[in-house]
């Protein structure tokens, strides 16, 4: 019977995740090929803080809030915040269903583009877009399937399908045009530079995330390491390789109802965010009612 009941869970538990199976083994070599965009990527530091809460209701149901802050070249300003909301429900011990919605403002800085002269195609300016703020609405389903071995290693695999949309919004735009150049051939500047408002359209992006994550949770300790790794794939771009993340860090139980958190994240971006290496300390609170 206990053996039965083992087969029975591993199948659940790599049943609920078979995408991120073949992206974890099979996708791995693919993903060689994001790996050597990573020195190419601009490397920045940040702060990632979250602070949430939970309660349990009855029929294995849960509620949780949370609210989240980042910043980018660590204190240097502000990359996003976002609150949210949402629903679990256990099916049993192994295996869990999540429902979450998410509201975020993501904050874009001052952006400088190439422009070439349609007719020729030669390079005949520049445009560059003032710091806005875009507003986005996430929703997100997940499945995640957990076992623990001999009472103190924990393993989950978590598969989350996400869909976001980004608003439309109006931008500030410069345009620089017909550049001028001294006898050397040397640019001094632009004979034509006009102020306009750019409308950047809605845009909608479908993620499958698969996580991979190890923890140390064995009764009577206070203390629970963790390490984990995560991809996110672009649905809508034949499952491109948007995101690489690995997260390592320990989280601690003050009370049964309080636990902080503290690690590091290491997020490599190559999607419409931009092409980047975020080092980012993670700090969180959580409370359960």
């Amino acid at each position: 019977m206990q053996k039965r009941r083992i087969i029975i869970v591993c199948a659940m538990l790599f049943g609920v995740a078979p995408f991120s199976i073949f992206n974890f083994l099979i996708g791995l070599p693919l993903a060689q090929q994001e790996f050597s965009t990573l020195k190419a990527a601009d490397n920045t530091g940040g702060v990632w803080t979250e602070v949430g809460v939970s309660k349990a209701l009855p029929y294995n149901l849960s509620i949780d809030a949370s609210a989240e802050y980042r910043t980018l070249d660590w204190f240097d300003w502000s990359s996003r915040w976002n609150v949210g909301a949402g629903l679990g429900y256990k099916v049993n011990k192994y295996l869990k269903l999540g429902l979450d919605y998410t509201f975020i403002q993501k904050h874009n800085p001052e952006e400088t583009k190439d422009h070439y002269k349609a007719s020729t195609g030669a390079w005949n300016g520049l445009n560059t877009d003032a710091a806005n703020w875009a507003n986005r609405h996430r929703l997100a389903f997940d499945v995640t399937g957990t076992m623990k071995f001999r009472k103190t290693l924990r393993i989950s695999l978590r598969e989350r399908y996400q869909y976001t949309r980004q608003m439309p919004r109006d931008v500030d735009r410069t345009k620089y045009r017909d550049p001028s150049y001294d006898a050397d051939g040397n640019l001094t500047g632009f004979d034509e530079v006009t102020n306009v408002v750019d409308h950047k359209s809605a845009k909608n992006r479908h993620l499958l995330r698969s996580r991979l994550k190890f923890s140390i949770d064995k009764k009577g300790w206070k203390w629970e390491p963790y390490v984990s790794a995560e991809t996110h794939n672009n649905l809508a771009d034949g499952m491109h390789l948007d995101k690489i993340r690995a997260a390592v860090g320990v989280d601690y139980s003050i009370t049964k109802q309080h636990k902080v958190g503290l690690g590091y994240i290491f997020n490599h971006e190559n999607d419409d965010d931009g092409d980047q290496n975020i080092h980012a300390i993670s700090v969180g609170y959580s409370f359960k009612f």
